[in-house]
C-alpha cells in the first residue's frame, strides 16, 4: 500500500495532525530497496534496487542522532515560523529555559552588532594628507561572548529540544491511540499499531535498583525480553551503546525527586534492533500521599521518526543533508534570497522596543525638521495601537505542585487506574485527574453504570484475565447516570504469569467532549412572557411566564432519554485486545 493511502489528516482544536504507522516495518537503512523489481529486462540480473556505493545510511541510530542534534535547533532558528512555535512551547510549558532563551538572542544580537561594527570600520576609505586615515582600523572581535552563545545554544539542544520533540510526539501518540481504542482508526493504521496501548511496566523505588515488578505481554513483545528476565531487574536492560546519556539522566532524577516525567530516546530490543521509545512515568502514591510505585508507559514512536511526523525542521535537515546543502553555520545556510548584509542581520533581531525607537529616532541628524516631526507625531494618535484592558487569568496564579504525589501521565494516559486483580477489583491507584475523596481501595465495579449485560461481561473478562477495550457509563457520587467514556484495561504480569495489578485507561468520547463545549441553545424571544397553554381543557398560566409540557410530551421526553441510556449502555469487546489465548487465571 502507498504511502499516501496509508495517512490520513484528522483536525484538531490545535492543528491538523497526519496520521502515519508509530512503527516501523522492516529495516530502516534500506527503505524500499529490498522489494522486488517488477520488470523483465533480458540485461539486468538485479531482483531488488542495486545499493548505490557511499550512500547514507538512514538507519534508526542516525535518524536519532540527527532528530536531537544542534543542526536541528539551527533549522529550527534559521525560520521565524519554526522558531515562534519553539519558543511558544518554551514560554507554556518551559519557562525555566526562557531566561536561557533570551540569554543566547541577546548574545547573538551583540554578536551580529560587532559585525555590522566591523563591516562598517571595513568600509572607511583613507584620506589623501591624513596619515591617520591611511591605516585600516583593528576589527572588533569578542571571543568570550561567542563562546557563551554557543553554550547557551548548546544548553538548548541538550534539554528543550529533546522536550519539544517528545510534546510533539504525545500528540501525535495520543490521537492515535485515542482512535485506536475507540474504534475509530483506519484498518491500515489499527493493524500497524496492534498492541500500542498495552506496553506497561510497574517498578518498585522501595527495593533496590527499583526493579520491574509488574509488566504487561506487550512489554515483552515489543522488547523481546521474558518475563522471568524482565520481572526483578531494573529496566536499564534496554540501553545500547548510543542511548543518550542525558536522556537516561533526566530519567533518574525525576524518580529520585518523585516527579513525572516524558522522554523521547533510543532503546534497544534482546536482538539487538534499536527503536525510538516514548517513555511517560509516573509514581503511584497511596492515600497518605507516600510513593509506593512508578507506573511507565512505553510507545515505539520509530515510524514518526522515520515519517519526520510534525516535524517540519528535521524534514527540512534531512532533505539538505540528502542534497549536501547543509552548513553549520546557520548564517551561511543556502537560501533563496540574496546573501543579508550584517545590518539586515542586526535588524531582523531587533525586538519590538528597539523597532519602535528606530522608527521614532532613526535618521534624524539626516532630517531637517525633526522636531516639527516629532511633535506633529505626538499630536496625533492614528498611529498609537489600541489598548486592551481586562482583568488577569486567573490562570496565571495557579501554582502546580509537581513533587511527590504527582502521578500524571501526558497525553491519551492523563486518566487512569490501577486496581487489584478479581475478584477483589478494587481501586489502588488513580491519575490526579480522577483522584477524589474515598476513591483508593473503593470497588472498580461500582463506578461501572448501564445495563447489567455490560457489567457482567466486563466482570468476566477481568476474572478470566483477558485484555479488554469497552465503552461503559462511568459514573460518579453526583451523577448516578454518569457519561459515555471508554475504558482499555491490560492486565500487568508478575514472575509467576499471574496477574499482579491492571492498568485501566479512560478515554472520553468525542461526542461527550464536544457535548461539554457546544454552546447553549438560542434563547427564545418569547421566554418570560405569559403563555397559555391548555390541560384538561382548561388554560393554564405559569407564574413567571413558564410553560408546563403536556404529560405527553414528558412520556416522550422521558421515552427518549431512555433510549439514549440504551444506546449509551452497548459495549463494545474487541477481540484484538485480547493478549493471549489461554487466560490467566488466579
Amino acid at each position: 500500500m502507498s504511502s499516501a493511502s496509508s495517512q490520513i489528516t484528522h483536525d484538531t482544536p490545535a492543528t491538523s495532525i497526519m496520521l502515519t504507522p508509530l512503527q516501523t516495518r522492516g529495516n530502516l537503512e534500506y527503505p524500499g530497496e529490498l522489494e522486488p523489481l517488477q520488470q523483465d529486462d533480458p540485461g539486468s540480473f538485479d531482483l531488488v534496487t542495486p545499493h548505490t556505493a557511499g550512500q547514507k545510511s538512514l538507519s534508526i541510530e542516525a535518524r536519532s542522532q540527527q532528530l536531537f542534534s544542534i543542526e536541528h535547533l539551527h533549522v529550527i532558528f534559521s525560520d521565524p515560523s519554526l522558531l515562534l512555535r519553539f519558543t511558544a512551547f518554551l514560554s507554556t510549558s518551559r519557562p525555566r529555559s526562557v531566561p536561557v532563551l533570551i540569554y543566547y538572542l541577546d548574545a547573538l544580537k551583540a554578536l551580529k552588532a560587532i559585525a555590522y561594527a566591523n563591516a562598517i570600520a571595513e568600509g572607511l576609505d583613507p584620506i589623501d594628507d591624513l596619515e591617520f586615515t591611511s591605516e585600516s582600523a583593528v576589527l572588533t572581535e569578542n571571543s568570550s561572548l561567542e563562546e557563551k552563545a554557543s553554550k547557551a545554544f548548546q544548553t538548548m539542544a541538550d534539554n528543550d529540544l529533546p522536550a519539544y520533540i517528545t510534546h510533539i510526539y504525545i500528540q501525535v501518540v495520543s490521537l492515535s491511540i485515542t482512535r485506536r481504542i475507540t474504534g475509530t482508526l483506519s484498518p491500515y493504521l489499527r493493524e500497524a499499531s496492534e498492541g500500542l496501548a498495552e506496553v506497561f511496566c510497574l517498578s518498585d523505588p522501595s527495593r533496590p535498583d527499583n526493579p520491574i515488578v509488574f509488566a504487561s505481554e506487550e512489554f515483552n513483545r515489543t522488547t523481546q525480553y521474558g518475563m522471568s528476565y524482565a520481572i526483578g531487574n531494573n529496566c536499564r536492560f534496554l540501553q545500547g551503546p548510543e542511548t543518550n546519556p542525558s536522556s537516561v539522566r533526566r530519567i533518574r532524577q525525576a524518580i529520585d525527586s518523585g516527579k513525572e516525567h516524558c522522554e523521547v530516546f533510543l532503546n534497544y530490543r534482546r536482538d539487538g534492533s534499536p527503536f525510538m521509545n516514548l517513555l511517560m512515568i509516573a509514581p503511584l502514591c497511596d492515600s497518605r500521599g507516600l510513593i509506593r510505585y512508578f507506573i511507565g508507559a512505553q510507545v515505539d514512536v520509530s515510524g514518526l521518526v522515520k515519517e519526520c511526523t510534525e516535524l517540519e525542521s528535521f524534514n527540512r535537515l534531512m532533505v539538505e543533508q540528502r542534497n549536501g546543502q547543509y552548513s553549520l553555520n546557520q548564517h551561511n545556510r543556502a537560501e533563496d534570497v540574496a546573501k543579508k548584509d550584517e545590518f539586515q542581520e542586526l535588524s531582523e533581531m531587533l525586538n519590538m522596543c528597539e523597532l519602535s525607537t528606530v522608527k521614532k529616532w532613526g535618521g534624524r541628524m539626516h532630517r531637517e525638521h525633526q522636531d516639527e516631526d516629532i511633535e506633529g507625531e505626538s499630536m496625533s494618535g492614528a498611529h498609537k495601537p489600541r489598548l486592551l484592558l481586562k482583568e488577569p487569568s486567573p490562570d496565571l496564579n495557579k501554582t502546580f505542585n509537581l513533587n511527590g504525589g504527582g502521578g500524571k501521565l501526558s497525553g491519551v494516559y492523563q486518566h487512569y487506574l490501577l486496581i487489584r486483580p478479581h475478584p477483589s477489583l478494587r481501586i489502588l491507584f488513580t491519575s490526579p485527574s480522577l483522584r477524589v475523596p474515598g476513591i483508593l481501595q473503593s470497588p472498580f465495579m461500582n463506578k461501572i453504570g448501564g445495563s447489567t449485560r455490560v457489567r457482567n461481561e466486563l466482570t468476566s473478562a477481568l476474572a478470566e484475565g483477558r485484555g479488554v477495550t469497552a465503552k461503559v457509563r462511568w459514573v460518579f457520587k453526583t451523577d448516578e447516570e454518569g457519561r459515555n467514556r471508554w475504558i482499555h484495561c491490560t492486565p500487568l504480569l508478575g514472575s509467576n504469569g499471574r496477574i499482579g495489578v491492571w492498568m485501566v485507561v479512560l478515554v472520553d468520547e468525542e461526542q461527550e467532549i464536544s457535548r461539554r463545549w457546544r454552546r447553549a441553545p438560542p434563547v427564545n424571544p418569547s421566554l418570560g412572557q405569559p403563555v397559555r397553554t391548555q390541560r384538561n381543557g382548561r388554560d393554564q398560566l405559569g407564574g413567571n411566564g413558564e410553560y408546563f409540557p403536556h404529560s405527553r410530551g414528558r412520556r416522550s421526553s422521558s421515552t427518549r432519554g431512555s433510549k439514549e441510556r440504551r444506546e449509551a449502555d452497548s459495549v463494545s469487546l474487541h477481540g484484538s485486545s485480547i493478549r493471549s489465548s489461554s487466560p490467566h487465571h488466579l
